[in-house]
C-alpha cells in the first residue's frame, strides 16, 4: 500500500511539473484578437488600401479610423473573420472581408 502511494505521488508530481513546464496546451501569452489594440500593435502604421473591387466603399480611412462611422463599434476580427491567430502573414494576404456576414448585400458606392 505504501509503495502504491509513493508511485501515485511521484506520478502526480511529475504530471504537475510537466504542466508547469509546458503549459496545458494554451499559449502562455494568449492575446485577445477581439481587442483592436492587439491588431494595432502590428497594423497601426499599415497603409489601408481601398478594396480590390472598385464598386465597394472604402471603410478604413488611410489616416486612421473609419470613413463609415457605424463600423467603429466593431472589432477588427468582426469583419476580418479569416484572422484566427496572431501568426497570419501566410494565409491572410489577399483575403477579402465578406460584408454579407452582417449586410444582406455587399455595400456598393
Amino acid at each position: 500500500m505504501v509503495l502504491a502511494r509513493k508511485v501515485f505521488t511521484s506520478a502526480a508530481v511529475a504530471m504537475f511539473g510537466t504542466v508547469l513546464a509546458f503549459g496545458s496546451g494554451a499559449p502562455v501569452f494568449a492575446q485577445d484578437l477581439s481587442d483592436n489594440e492587439t491588431c494595432l500593435e502590428c497594423h497601426a502604421d499599415t497603409e489601408r488600401a481601398p478594396p480590390s473591387n472598385p464598386d465597394r466603399p472604402q471603410v478604413h480611412n488611410p489616416a486612421g479610423g473609419f470613413f463609415v462611422e457605424d463600423h467603429e463599434m466593431w472589432s477588427c476580427t468582426d469583419c476580418h473573420t479569416y484572422i484566427v491567430d496572431l501568426d497570419h502573414e501566410e494565409y491572410a494576404p489577399g483575403q477579402e472581408v465578406d460584408c454579407t456576414n452582417c449586410h444582406e448585400e455587399a455595400p456598393t458606392k
